[in-house]
């Protein structure tokens, strides 16, 4: 019983992460405003290991970005290692187009290929979709699904409102990240 309670609280955890890792903007601002007032740069890039550089997807239409990050004091990386998994670095990339949300990017840096293996096996246990690329793990969720989370988010009060910076803040406030 004690296993099962640690594998649904790990599978919130990160199940919640995975959909739900929240943003600021480019170091620490949101990239807002009306396109007479502040164009964003949709050139961002960040590299997360000497060896794997993010940068933004070139197909996808957005005018604001978040992007947060944490490392392995944040709570969300000390509660999965808690549960055996270990991850040094988290970034969350949520991308919002007219206050909707257009899509959202989260990655784990682990400090091994072994490592990521492992929380990838964890993920897909779970029905969740990743990516493995050596030491870095990710997954992507389009806009439909980043909004329908975030209306269900803010309406059973996980949240403070419904909009997309509701959603980065909440992230935020519940995992322990930071603005980039």
């Amino acid at each position: 019983m004690k296993k099962k309670l640690i594998t649904v609280l790990l599978c919130l955890t990160l199940g919640l992460a995975a959909t739900a890792c929240g943003a600021g903007g480019d170091k620490g601002s949101s990239d807002t405003g009306d396109a007479a007032q502040t164009e964003v740069d949709k050139d961002f890039s960040l590299a997360m290991t000497d060896t794997y550089t993010y940068t933004d997807p070139q197909d996808l239409d957005f005018d604001q970005r978040f992007v947060l990050t944490g490392d392995e004091s944040c709570k969300l990386l000390s509660d999965m290692k808690n549960f055996g998994y270990s991850a040094t670095n988290v970034y969350q990339i949520i991308y919002a187009k007219d206050g909707e949300g257009a899509a959202e990017y989260d990655y784990y840096v682990t400090p091994d290929e072994a490592s990521a293996q492992a929380l990838a096996q964890f993920y897909t246990s779970q029905g969740q979709q990743v990516t493995q690329e050596g030491n870095v793990l990710y997954s992507v969720m389009d806009g439909d699904t980043l909004q329908a989370t975030i209306i269900t988010l803010s309406s059973q009060g996980a949240m403070s409102g419904d909009t997309v910076e509701d959603y980065a803040e909440m992230m935020k406030n519940s995992y322990g990240l930071t603005d980039y």
